[in-house]
Parts: C-alpha cells; sequence; structure tokens
C-alpha cells in the first residue's frame, strides 16, 4: 500500500518542504498521489517548488486556494513618467499570466517608506543602484542579518547558501576567491528571483552644452564628487543650475534613507578618507587621507591632511575617529555593511587614525568599503545629538567641496564653493530648484534657466531633444543601475520560487526597454551588469519573456488555473 493510500498529505505544505530537499523527485511522486501520470521535465530543477504532472487544460489537480491578490506600488505620473507607464504595462501582463496584481500610485516618499522601512508591500519597482564594488549593495540587500524591520534587505530574502557567498565576497582575502563567490551569488539570486532587472539603466546626463562641460565616465555617475570636482560651468553667475521633481525631506548624513537625491547632496558636503578616479583607482589627492597603511588583516591606519570645517574649526583625527565610533554606536542604517567590518577606531597621533577592524570580517576590499563610503562628520556638532537617525538636519556643517548655502524647503537648495578645499570644483555655487513637471525642466534647460539635470529621466522628451538637435546635449556614461521588479518574499506565494519566476517570465522587457524607454538601455537579467567588468558574471540564466511562459511556469510549479484564468494552490 502506497503513501498516498494511508496518509493524507497537505498538497501545499508538500510543495513548501520540497523547497528544503530539491524536490523534484518528491513533488513529482505527489502529483502522482492525485492520480496523474505523465511527467514533465523542465529547466526548472533549481526551483523551490517543483512541477509534478500537469494537464492542458487548467495546470492539472483541483483548485485549492486562489494566489493572493498582490498590490504592485506606482510613481505618480509625473515623478516619472516612463517608469509609471512600464509598471502599468507589467501589472497587466501580470494579471494575464493568472496572477492577480492591482497597481497603486503612492508618492515617491511614501511608497519608499511602505517599502524600505515598513515592508509593507507585494511588488515594487524603481531604480537601484551599485557603489564602485557591487558586492556591498547585494549584502545589504540580500543578507539575512539585514533582514530586520527598515534593514536594507526588503524582499525579507534568507538563505545560508547565499549568505555564505556574499561573506566571503566581502572578507576573502584572495581577490579571485571574492569574485568566484560573486559570480555564484549572481546565479542563485538571478534562479531564485527574489528580485529581477527589468531594464539596465544607463547614466544618461542631460545638460545645457552652451553653460556646462567636462562630464566624465565615473560608475557613480554625473552628480558626485568626480564628476562635480571635474566639469566647468560658463554663464555669468558661475553657477550650476539643476532641478529635482519632489523636494528633499533632510540633509541627515547619518539618519537619511538611502535616496538618491539626499546622497547626492552629502557627497560633496562631506569628505571621505579616499576618493577613485573613473578607473577605480585610488585619487591620493582626492581623499582626507593622505596616506594609508595595513599595519596587519585587522587594523588599518590613516594620515590625516591639515583641513577645516565650513564653520572654521579644525578637521583632526578626534573627527575621524568620532565618525567611525558614533555610526558604529548608532547602528546607521546607511552604513550598515560597513559598521558590521570593524570594532572601533582610536587616535594613533595627532595625524593618524586606526580602524580596528572585527576578526570575523578583518579581510577584503576594506579600503574601498570603509575608507570610500563612510563621510567624515564634525564631532563638535554631532556628540550632542543622541538621536541621530531622527533628527532633522536642515543646515549641515561639512568639510567637502561645496558647503551649506541656503534651503527653502519644497523650492530651492544652494550649495556654494568651499574655496578652501584641497580638491576644490571650478564654479561658485550649485543651486537645485524643485520642479515636478518634467516639460517644464527641459524648457528651463533650452533657454539657460537650468544648465544640467542631476538625473536624467529617459523619456519622450528625451528622445526628442536628440532629434530636434537643440543645445541640450545628452552624454550617456556606463550604468551602474537598473529598474527592479521586487517581492515581499514573506508574502504567500511569493516565498514559492515558481510563483517569482513566473512574475519574472511575464515582464515585458523588451516592450519595456522599445516602448518607454526608446532603446537607450537593455533588457536587464543580471542584477551585476557589464559596467563592472570581472565582477559581472554572463552566464546566469536568462528568463524567456512571455504570458504563456510564466503560466507553464506556475503550472510545473503545481499551481492550478480556473475558468477565469486565476492560478491557484493545488487542493489541498
Amino acid at each position: 500500500m502506497s503513501q498516498c493510500d494511508t496518509e493524507p498529505i497537505e498538497r501545499r505544505r508538500f510543495l513548501k518542504l520540497a523547497q528544503a530537499s530539491g524536490g523534484l523527485a518528491a513533488v513529482s511522486a505527489l502529483a502522482g498521489c492525485s492520480g496523474q501520470s505523465n511527467e514533465t521535465e523542465t529547466e526548472s530543477e533549481t526551483s523551490d517548488s517543483e512541477s509534478g504532472e500537469t494537464d492542458s487544460s487548467n495546470g492539472g489537480g483541483e483548485l485549492g486556494d486562489p494566489l493572493p491578490s498582490y498590490r504592485y506600488y506606482n510613481n505618480p505620473a509625473n515623478y516619472n513618467p516612463a517608469r509609471h507607464d512600464a509598471i502599468n504595462l507589467i501589472g497587466g501582463q501580470l494579471n494575464e499570466a493568472g496572477i492577480d496584481v492591482g497597481v497603486e500610485v503612492f508618492e515617491w516618499g511614501t511608497l519608499y517608506s511602505r517599502v524600505r522601512e515598513e515592508q509593507n508591500f507585494e511588488l515594487c519597482t524603481w531604480n537601484h543602484t551599485h557603489d564602485m564594488y557591487p558586492g556591498l549593495l547585494m549584502f545589504e540587500f540580500f543578507h539575512s542579518s539585514n533582514n530586520e524591520m527598515g534593514g536594507g534587505n526588503f524582499t525579507g530574502w534568507d538563505s545560508e547558501e547565499t549568505d555564505e557567498l556574499l561573506s566571503t565576497s566581502m572578507t576573502a582575502t584572495d581577490a579571485d576567491e571574492r569574485i568566484d563567490a560573486l559570480h555564484q551569488f549572481q546565479e542563485v539570486i538571478t534562479e531564485a528571483a527574489p528580485t529581477n532587472p527589468i531594464v539596465q539603466m544607463p547614466s544618461v546626463m542631460a545638460y545645457n552644452s552652451d553653460q556646462v562641460s567636462g562630464w566624465s565616465d565615473h560608475i557613480r555617475g554625473p552628480n558626485y564628487f568626480y564628476n562635480m570636482t571635474q566639469i566647468e560651468v560658463d554663464n555669468e553667475q558661475n553657477q550650476l543650475r539643476g532641478s529635482w521633481s519632489e523636494t528633499i525631506g533632510t540633509l541627515n548624513v547619518v539618519g537619511a534613507p538611502a535616496q538618491s537625491k539626499v546622497l547626492y547632496q552629502t557627497d560633496v558636503l562631506y569628505d571621505k578618507l579616499i576618493r577613485f578616479d573613473p578607473n577605480l583607482e585610488i585619487l591620493p589627492e582626492a581623499g582626507l587621507a593622505s596616506d594609508w597603511s595595513r599595519p596587519d588583516t585587522t587594523t588599518l591606519q590613516f594620515e590625516i591632511r591639515d583641513h577645516q570645517w565650513h564653520d572654521g574649526e579644525a578637521l583632526t583625527p578626534e573627527d575621524v575617529a568620532f565618525t567611525f565610533n558614533y555610526i558604529k554606536e548608532y547602528q546607521a542604517p546607511l552604513y550598515a555593511v560597513q559598521t558590521q567590518m570593524y570594532n572601533d577606531a582610536e587616535v594613533l597621533d595627532d595625524g593618524t587614525v586606526q580602524i580596528n577592524l572585527n576578526e570575523e570580517n578583518a579581510p577584503g576590499p576594506a579600503y574601498l568599503l570603509l575608507a570610500s563610503q563612510v563621510p567624515i562628520i564634525p564631532k563638535h556638532i554631532w556628540e550632542e545629538r543622541d538621536t541621530p537617525l531622527d533628527i532633522q538636519v536642515t543646515e549641515p556643517v561639512g568639510s567637502g567641496p561645496l558647503a551649506f548655502d541656503y534651503w527653502d524647503q519644497g523650492s530651492e537648495l544652494s550649495l556654494v564653493k568651499n574655496d578652501d578645499h584641497f580638491y576644490p570644483v571650478s564654479f561658485d555655487s550649485r543651486v537645485w530648484r524643485i520642479i515636478p513637471e518634467i516639460s517644464t525642466v527641459w524648457e528651463l534647460l533650452r533657454n539657460g534657466d537650468l544648465n544640467y539635470l542631476p538625473f536624467s529621466r529617459i523619456g519622450r522628451q528625451l528622445a526628442q531633444n536628440e532629434e530636434d538637435q537643440s543645445q541640450v546635449d545628452v552624454y550617456q556614461m556606463p550604468g551602474n543601475g537598473w529598474w527592479h521588479l521586487s517581492m515581499n518574499t514573506r508574502t504567500d506565494g511569493l516565498d514559492d520560487r515558481a510563483v517569482r519566476q513566473a512574475l519574472v517570465h511575464a515582464i515585458p522587457k523588451t516592450a519595456v526597454t522599445e516602448q518607454m524607454l526608446y532603446g537607450y538601455p537593455k533588457p536587464g537579467f543580471n542584477l551585476v551588469n557589464e559596467s563592472f567588468g570581472q565582477y559581472h558574471n554572463p552566464d546566469v540564466m536568462r528568463y524567456e519573456e512571455g504570458v504563456d511562459v510564466a503560466k507553464e511556469r506556475l503550472r510545473e510549479g503545481g499551481y492550478v488555473f480556473d475558468e477565469d484564468g486565476l492560478a491557484h494552490f493545488p487542493a489541498e
């Protein structure tokens, strides 16, 4: 007598258990218990819930509970028109694949808070960007240590395998070992699909060529330190004038959410110990540290150059040690990965700071991940702040090449040249205006009232401008970001790889690229793109596009379709 005859099996529970056991045979056997006999072999042998036999009508088996209805968060049309339209298109395709998805529009700040801080979502899409070492963002997004409420791992991904690979990619002393681990991680996470790139976004800069020149191909894009210190401005005010579609909520470099519009400001307001050129080589003359060494595997030492804060106070090694100890004490979310790598910092003498790395995470690309990522803050201002993550900073004091001038919240932010900086900008001031309507921005670009877009939206205006050959030039840099479809894997159904893979198959990546983005980007397939050279694994699986492919993947995973074409769990 078979197990089918003697013991009732909860089919849905069995599917979940099969995730841990690699259960193709087990799930096929279970499907056999339901009276089906025709096995179907597929490419999905690595999925969480593997397929059993299906029939051509409804996916095989009796109907169980329907898959839940999922909310797919969208930004307003005026914030990013192309992405707004793309999300609507994707949502429609997901419904066609039998997955009930409702698109909900939220103002950007609300959308971001619901996803990143509250983890109150099922599906979401926006742009993510890597820094210079892609392992850093991957660790933040997918390591289980960042899975708590408000942590960087907003999808809730939890895997011992990827944890180990990510840790190795961050800490291994051998560079080849780190790269190999990162390559393996890319393969695993692509197949697991808690997040998948929709398109690989280039870094596109629109600017008035009558006033601005000198952009460089730096992986961090046009708005960060390197490009700001390289460009030339030619207008009566010697002023760089840009715009953003919504207001900036704070200039808190410690507690601000990881939003690019905030990071753009802090990267030029505050110095970091080292900076990198476009070839990702250390630029010695551009960092706060004039020299550095690694006496052993668990210590880093930095010689701090003579410098001062924007308020005239001397910047000392005390400030540097304070910064690292302060963000460690308060577990600042922006630097959660970095703070896991060290125990504390101390002043050795009048010019030297030592960072004491912890034993577990001591090796690895520490210069890259610590010295180039942490902004140095003034002790005499921050030591009195005992709630740094929540404080509203409106008049920041830094030491960078640009200093705070004024801020009319909701209207305009102005930064001015720090004449005493050791690696200065060439222009006198940089002004950001808050302008929601992209058509208005383009008109102001053409007439010279604005002269650059901090982050150019790819859309009709950009394509039309290229055709018109106006004085607004477009400069395309190597991209380090992507639009993604991310799923909350804590959610019923989305905790199953088969469902997640089906969702990815249903994304019309080619249509989004060609119809909404005018062919500027490439369809996405890997979270670490070609711009990162040796860190990129070109051999990860690529998902075939199509609603029919998505449906078939659901059938392979044991799901059943009702007469309306909606997917159901198998009957228990």
